[in-house]
């Protein structure tokens, strides 16, 4: 059989009468099918021939049946290999990119694939950027997407902010210059305000979904109850803490309270900016490090620095040292943790590290630390009490003194979307100096070809004129 021309003579059959287009005929049952959009990197794998197969026989057997099928296809073409490549090979990512797209469209016509032609774009074509930046706006007017400042990875060298695939053993991936973390403004979706509906929703899943991927979601969204309160900076080191009066920390184990004998706060914690100037100068020099090093490298092992503050604990009125430890992270809570070695295997870790003193406060004959809910002694009034009886009232407690509320945090964190690369959808925020930042109105906004990307800085910044823009 002559395959070849077999294939070719139904293939052009199909392009030709539009045989998988949807129809105009508006009575038949719809159906429509899109698999996950693949990332223009070139040739094809068996991957992308494993899952389009999937998606292609179930298009072609529900034409069989008579339904108006929809089956696009896409590109996820924006992203930092095109950028990478780019840099790598002197060409512009434009180029590397819709290159790629030709040669993948050829090879998925040579499949058969049944998409539909008319339907086709690539992320980076200006017509989806303009839906995505009108997107955007939508969401920044209705309070879902706002701007701080948050911690990067930067390359001093190169001067330009890098992703953490282009960090390798905390170097950067092209001029090997030791990266350091930079605080500069990010925009961020406020996906925390949906947290209790998602988990919500996972309960309509149940049975439907596998057991460990919905606890999986669950441990991600992360919900805990507790208790927040302060502890108090010592009066003696106020002037040392410009201003700053107390520790605000949070707690599902108000339980353990007396067994707290240090405080943990994050690198980037504000106190640490004012009070690292009567620390050691080898303690400094840990506590930048720490500062300079990404959250995924901070998990690797632990380590500290006493910051020279004490607080005072709000029940024993005992002085409680402050630390800079690289787990406490600013991005979760208020970037401040209260330690209990006794309790915890992350803070018995910890004080051993450290030799910091260990308060022992259950009535536990198993060797520290203590993890599990015991009943509770050296507790003042809560002492001989069950942990979980004596947490509901140490909460009841500060609420009534005033010392503290009950509230529910979430892991879940908020999601950066911001651009500090050029292959990317521009944002079409216009920051102006009477109007603050204002969405931009003539969409959409289409990125500049006229650029020089070799890795150093940013394109977009250098550029002569692309950056400034008349506010509407």
């Amino acid at each position: 059989m002559d395959f070849i021309n077999i294939e070719k003579k139904w293939q052009e059959f199909w392009w030709k009468n539009k045989s998988f287009e949807p129809k105009d005929d508006f009575n038949l049952p719809k159906k429509y099918i899109l698999s996950m959009l693949p990332y223009p990197s070139g040739e094809i794998h068996m991957g992308h021939v494993r899952n389009y197969t999937i998606g292609d026989a179930l298009a072609r057997y529900y034409r069989l049946h008579h339904y108006n099928v929809l089956h696009p296809m896409g590109f996820d073409s924006f992203g930092m290999p095109a950028e990478n490549a780019a840099i790598k090979h002197g060409i512009h990512p434009k180029t590397w990119t819709y290159e790629n797209i030709e040669t993948m469209q050829k090879e998925f016509e040579a499949l058969g694939f049944s998409f539909s032609k008319n339907r086709e774009f690539a992320t980076s074509d200006p017509d989806y950027t303009k839906f995505e930046q009108q997107f955007f706006i939508d969401l920044w007017e209705k309070g879902l997407i706002y701007r701080k400042k948050a911690m990067l990875n930067w390359c001093p060298n190169d001067k330009t902010v890098l992703a953490n695939e282009q960090v390798i053993d905390g170097r950067c991936w092209r001029c090997d210059t030791e990266v350091v973390q930079k605080e500069l403004y990010q925009y961020y979706l406020k996906i925390t305000n949906y947290a209790e509906e998602l988990l919500k929703d996972l309960e309509t899943l149940e049975n439907h979904w596998p057991s460990q991927v919905l606890t999986m979601q669950k441990n991600w969204i992360g919900k805990s109850s507790g208790l927040q309160f302060g502890f108090k900076i010592a009066d003696e080191c106020l002037k040392a803490c410009n201003g700053i009066q107390e520790i605000e920390v949070f707690t599902t184990r108000a339980d353990t309270i007396y067994g707290v004998t240090y405080i943990a706060i994050a690198p980037e914690h504000p106190l640490v900016e004012h009070a690292i100037k009567r620390v050691s100068q080898e303690d400094s020099k840990i506590i930048k490090a720490i500062l300079n090093t990404t959250q995924r490298e901070r998990a690797l092992e632990k380590k500290g620095a006493f910051l020279g503050v004490y607080a005072i604990h709000p029940l024993t009125k005992q002085k409680i040292p402050v630390w800079v430890a690289n787990f406490a992270l600013a991005n979760y809570g208020s970037g401040a943790l209260m330690g209990v070695p006794a309790c915890d295997e992350r803070d018995f870790e910890f004080a051993n590290l450290y030799h910091i003193p260990i308060k022992v406060i259950t009535q536990s004959s198993q060797s520290l630390p203590h993890t599990k809910e015991e009943v509770l002694k050296n507790s003042g009034e809560w002492s001989d009490l069950s942990s979980s009886v004596a947490r509901e009232q140490i909460i009841a407690y500060f609420e009534k003194e005033n010392l503290g509320k009950r509230v529910i945090n979430y892991r879940l964190q908020d999601w950066g979307v911001s651009r500090q690369r050029y292959w990317g959808a521009p944002i079409p925020m216009i920051h102006c100096k009477n109007c603050g930042i204002v969405p931009e109105t003539q969409l959409p906004v289409t990125l500049p070809e006229d650029i020089v990307i070799d890795g150093e800085g940013n394109p977009l910044e250098r550029h002569a004129s692309w950056k400034f823009a008349q506010c509407p």
